[in-house]
């Protein structure tokens, strides 16, 4: 039963990846099929409101079986959705239904592996986590070199093989029910702020640099390539950088971020535009280690307000990017990327005396 539920947590996680890193792929799409553009932010926007209440709901859970299972059941009908609607009102239901499903599912199946192995726990989050990476590289490639419908309908049926893997998911033990923290901790803005910029960067890179790659005349099967391969790059850093940040993680993270600063100067020059994937290797290991590092000093409670930060970085930030022009876009992911080395840098100063090492 642990290997399934393991396969099941990956599968969960790789569900996540995919649903997010598809978006970048198919804006153009979309915008070309339906015939919209900043309307698009209504995507974003729901989403949103249904991770809130996904995330609402899986802090309060008392039981893992039906609803961690039904959660991935949610994922496929909103992805069922996307694929056969004829109206773009069909996605913008659709991301109702995602955000609810991928809130739901990334807590547990963050959650859940910790419980499985007691022994080793931070080498298994990390490998559990480059599930996630795993399945954000798939995912624009089916959309570029499918049609995107039939795309979105091969995850569907991927998110209905998750649920049937988590049937019988066990309940999270008392320790993650009680709303107890370990002490009350000064700590936990500082990594609330480092987590909405981090997801700010890690879905707006991913999802507009695409966008904008194409409108500097970049083939768009290149950029679906290119998109991939920011996805591949954090798949590696999660599994290369992991011992390299356990020595010091928030002094290791804070220089990492500043070197994704660097990398996003290179949208001002058109010919380095493309190595942006390296953004994706530089911000691999932000999750985990930021995960670890609230479960360590500030407890379990405090991570439904992780959560709760990653939906506000992951949603409202690129809803604000669909009304950004496609000439402005390279600004504003630069500024993005400098939000983020400064929140972390912030979270070093505070953080680093009470956590040398995780």
């Amino acid at each position: 039963m642990r290997s399934r539920l393991t396969l099941g947590s990956a599968l969960g996680l790789f569900m996540t990846g995919a649903i997010g890193a598809a978006v970048g792929a198919v804006i153009p799409q979309w915008q070309a099929e339906f015939g919209v553009s900043r309307e698009l932010a209504w995507y974003f926007n729901l989403f949103f409101v249904g991770a809130l209440l996904g995330i609402f709901l899986s802090s309060r859970m008392r039981v893992r079986h039906p609803w961690l299972p039904l959660a991935l059941v949610a994922e496929g009908l909103g992805l069922l959705l996307i694929a056969l609607t004829p109206q773009v009102g069909g996605v913008f239901l659709a991301a109702l239904c995602l955000g609810l499903g991928v809130a739901v599912v990334n807590f547990h199946c963050n959650a859940l592996p910790l419980e499985l192995y007691p022994q080793g726990q931070m080498a298994m989050l990390n490998r559990i986590n480059a599930a996630f990476g795993v399945g954000a590289v798939l995912a624009p490639l089916l959309m570029v070199w499918l049609p995107w419908r039939a795309g979105y309908g091969v995850l569907a049926a991927v998110a209905l093989v998750g649920a049937l893997l988590l049937w019988k998911a066990p309940a999270p033990p008392a320790r993650m029910r009680s709303a107890e923290t370990k002490q009350p901790s000064r700590l936990l803005p500082f990594v609330l702020l480092a987590v909405v910029s981090y997801v700010a960067v890690e879905l707006v890179v991913s999802s507009f640099s695409g966008l904008y790659l194409r409108h500097l005349g970049y083939d768009p099967r290149l950029v679906g390539l290119l998109l991939s391969l920011y996805w591949v790059g954090l798949t590696l850093g999660r599994w290369l950088l992991a011992d390299f940040i356990a020595a010091r993680p928030l002094v290791r993270l804070a220089g990492l971020h500043l070197g994704a600063l660097v990398v996003a100067l290179c949208y001002f020059v058109p010919p380095l535009a493309w190595l942006f994937p390296l953004v994706g290797f530089l911000v691999a290991p932000t999750f985990p280690t930021l995960y670890a590092f609230t479960e360590r000093h500030i407890g379990y409670a405090g991570l439904a307000f992780l959560f709760y930060a990653a939906a506000v970085g992951g949603n409202l930030i690129p809803a604000a990017f669909a009304l950004v022009p496609k000439e402005a876009l390279a600004l504003g992911m630069l500024l993005v990327a400098g939000w983020m080395a400064a929140m972390t840098h912030l979270l070093r100063s505070k953080g680093e005396a009470q956590s040398p090492s995780i």
